[in-house]
């Protein structure tokens, strides 16, 4: 694997967000310490998650950051801005005197940014900002991070985010798999809760998680009643129902709809380090793209996922050998996390009956192939967890069909990253006479941004040539600079007409955002060496897609 930063003493990592987001930063974690055994980690959190922090192995200390209290002081004006102003700088101050040698921001936040360029850590590994606050994204692993999550690029993306926030951090060893320790006490106290659970059967114990962090995202409540019907009548099965309070109201009706002492909801019941607990003791999981489910697999209990609506498995999939994820396949899916959705048609491609099958199936042991009878591969994917030969999840899928129609574009892209990115090879079709000679068969205009990347080559040798002639008018070098803008604008434009393509241009637009230095050769240097990038990129994607 190409690395930048591979030695590690002293660590920041900044994930301001989610339990499932943390967890899915361990693999990472693990990773640092597995190749630099004295580095001290240190991670920063919001203040709401330092708890979860101290299940996770391999963190020697853990900063909260009270983004609450910073609202809160500048809502109140006046006298509120300098509490603000003197919170941030006693954190500031406070980080800077760690003499941190490398950070990871895993957060793309602007103010995680911001405060990063105040601290001045010298080597990262995700986004900081420069003198003026506009952001930076150091890594280029980091920057097809923002590229593969930009919602028109998403269907392309093959390469789970835990991996390519790993390689952004220049980690090549990992557990694969997620990560958490789960203590005695938790432990003992969950099995108390299920020895007195008024349980009749005696098959086996499956977790259920309804709620979601989206409404859109969250499986209908009478398929959850199906579905445990099924298994209780049919499997003899325990099921065990989890959840924060406030999901009591998705629960609820569950419970009571299943009228079963087989049925028991855990809603409100169990802490962070006990709801491991449980999940551990559990045989299977069945629930949607949520923490508990980054929670199961981090305790090793094998998982049914539904991703429904924005989630997309191939992005935020389970992280380990051997789960089941399913995939609607509909139009407008996966679509996009920040908008709402009156009808959810990509709930109805699931059945209860298909969740059913996959979790009995599982429990039995490893699913090599699923019956389109059961899944039918033009309304749902149903794919496998696994890792590949160079240690980066995947999914394969057991569904057979052709239902997936952006497979061959993934597979390319995904030979693509690891190869240009990553330095793995993989056998290439043979090469043409001309690198423009590229089969456009589903790769409509390739060539026209192998064409443009090559005049930005010409256009900036001719920079240069003004740059260094100093009897070169400015007006004539504005020139040049106004048709490089146009040409970018162009290879932006090409992006959104040919789907298939935006990676390729969304790549290019970040390598040009993240320039740096004044010098103006300089500059015109990183210019050319991103329209070379662009083009040898191009070349390899046609390559890697017509050897498909």
């Amino acid at each position: 694997m190409i690395r930048r930063y591979p030695d590690k003493s002293k660590v920041l990592l900044v994930n301001i967000t989610r339990l499932g987001d943390m967890l899915q930063a361990t693999p990472t974690i693990a990773g640092i310490k597995a190749e630099n055994p004295a580095c001290h980690i240190t991670v920063l959190v919001e203040r709401q998650f330092v708890d979860v922090c101290h299940v996770i192995p391999n963190i020697d200390e853990v900063i909260g950051l009270d983004l609450g209290l910073v609202c809160r002081s500048l809502d109140r004006e006046g006298d509120g801005i300098i509490d603000a102003y003197e919170y941030v700088s006693e954190i500031v101050e406070r980080l800077r005197s760690e003499k941190f040698d490398y950070c990871l921001n895993m957060s793309s936040s602007a103010y995680t940014a911001l405060l990063l360029s105040l601290v001045g850590i010298g080597r990262n590994g995700g986004w900081t900002s420069d003198d003026q606050g506009c952001r930076i994204i150091e890594s280029s692993w980091a920057q097809l991070f923002a590229t593969s999550v930009f919602h028109q690029n998403r269907q392309y993306n093959s390469l789970n985010l835990v991996d390519v926030f790993r390689c952004s951090a220049d980690v090549e060893q990992h557990p694969h798999k997620l990560l958490i320790n789960v203590d005695p006490k938790s432990r003992s106290f969950c099995e108390e809760i299920l020895e007195r659970a008024p349980f009749t059967n005696s098959g086996p114990l499956i977790a259920v998680q309804a709620g979601a962090s989206q409404g859109k995202r969250q499986w209908a409540p009478q398929r959850f009643i199906e579905l445990i019907k099924k298994l209780v009548h049919e499997h003899n099965a325990r099921v065990v129902l989890t959840g924060a309070p406030k999901e009591a109201a998705i629960v609820d009706p569950i419970v009571a709809g299943c009228a079963s002492p087989n049925v028991v909801s855990l809603v409100g019941r169990t802490s962070i380090p006990q709801l491991a607990a449980m999940l551990q003791l559990a045989d299977i999981l069945v629930t949607g793209d949520t923490g508990p489910m980054h929670m199961a697999v981090a305790v090793g209990t094998p998982v049914i996922s539904m991703f429904l609506a924005s989630a997309f498995g191939f992005e935020t999939g389970p992280y380990s050998e051997g789960n089941i994820v399913l995939q609607p396949v509909i139009g407008c899916g996966p679509c996009n996390p920040n908008k709402s959705c009156g009808r959810p048609d990509c709930h109805d491609t699931i059945t209860p009956e298909l969740v059913a099958y996959l979790t009995i199936a599982r429990l039995k042991g490893e699913v090599i192939e699923v019956p389109q009878d059961f899944a039918d591969p033009s309304r749902v994917i149903v794919y496998r967890s696994a890792f590949d030969d160079n240690g980066f999840c995947d999914l394969v899928q057991l569904n057979g069909g052709a239902g997936d129609t952006f497979a061959r574009f993934r597979r390319a892209y995904r030979k693509l990253w690891l190869d240009d990115l990553g330095g793995y090879r993989f056998p290439v079709a043979e090469a043409k006479p001309s690198k423009l000679a590229v089969v456009e068969d589903g790769l409509s205009g390739l060539q026209e941004i192998v064409a443009c990347a090559q005049r930005g080559q010409e256009l900036i040798g001719r920079l240069q040539d003004g740059i260094r002639d100093v009897s070169v008018p400015a007006a004539r070098l504005g020139e040049i600079n106004g048709q490089l803008t146009e040409l970018d604008h162009h290879i932006e434009g090409l992006g959104f007409q040919f789907g298939p393509l935006g990676s390729l241009s969304r790549m290019f637009l970040f390598a040009k955002e993240n320039l740096k230095g004044t010098d103006a050769l300089e500059l015109a240097s990183q210019m050319n060496r991103a329209y070379q990038d662009l083009e040898r990129r191009c070349v390899k994607f046609g390559s890697y897609f017509r050897g498909d």
